[in-house]
């Protein structure tokens, strides 16, 4: 439940609901010192009015543009994600020399963190990539398979959803539910803070 995250992670998850209300990708990052001291938060905006290249606006890629380099060495720094970084992240992540990276869930769609093991170039940069799984990857899960099914009822095609309800059918099954009932929605349209969707995701 919300009050057993430690706040590193709830500050994720706030940052990918905001990206949620925003009609954005619910993906949100921290960045943080290896005391746990948060630096930087962001998330998604490929659908804010502001941004110019909306396809690149991801929360991960972002957070590290803004990194000011002479103040922080990336190397000591972690990145946390509530989703595992796609292509463009995981390039931003090894270019910017961060060396530690937490993800909430799986990405079985365009994930990309095999290639710190898998990639003759990323895994010579020595990048430890953490999966947390459980519930926090249920929650991420949840809100972006719900994402797809409104992106599935504009006329867009199921695969991405498809690998969702693979890897986490429960998540999926969540979705299809409170879909059905426009729950998050609501709670978007309303204001609803995180931590209520949170609870509500994990008590079904």
């Amino acid at each position: 439940m919300w009050n057993e995250l430690s706040g590193i992670w709830q500050a994720a998850f706030r940052e990918a609901w905001e990206a949620f209300v925003q009609g954005s990708p619910p993906i949100g990052a921290v960045l943080c010192g290896s005391d746990g001291r948060i630096i930087m938060c962001e998330h998604n905006r490929n659908n804010e009015p502001h941004i110019l290249n909306k396809r690149l606006a991801h929360a991960e890629a972002g957070i590290l543009r803004r990194l000011d380099t002479s103040e922080y060495d990336p190397k000591k720094l972690v990145l946390y994600s509530t989703m595992e970084p796609c292509p463009m992240c995981m390039g931003t992540i090894i270019m910017s020399n961060i060396k530690r990276v937490h993800y909430a869930a799986a990405d079985s769609y365009c994930g990309m963190t095999h290639l710190t093991r898998t990639e003759p170039y990323y895994s010579s940069k020595n990048v430890s990539c953490l999966h947390e799984g459980g519930e926090p990857e249920k929650f991420q899960l949840t809100m972006q398979a719900y994402y797809e099914l409104r992106n599935i009822e504009q006329g867009a095609g199921s695969c991405v959803f498809d690998k969702f309800r693979e890897h986490c059918p429960s998540a999926a099954e969540t979705a299809v539910r409170l879909f059905a009932e426009r729950w998050l929605d609501k709670a978007a349209d309303s204001r609803t803070d995180v931590s209520e969707v949170y609870d509500h995701i994990m008590n079904g």
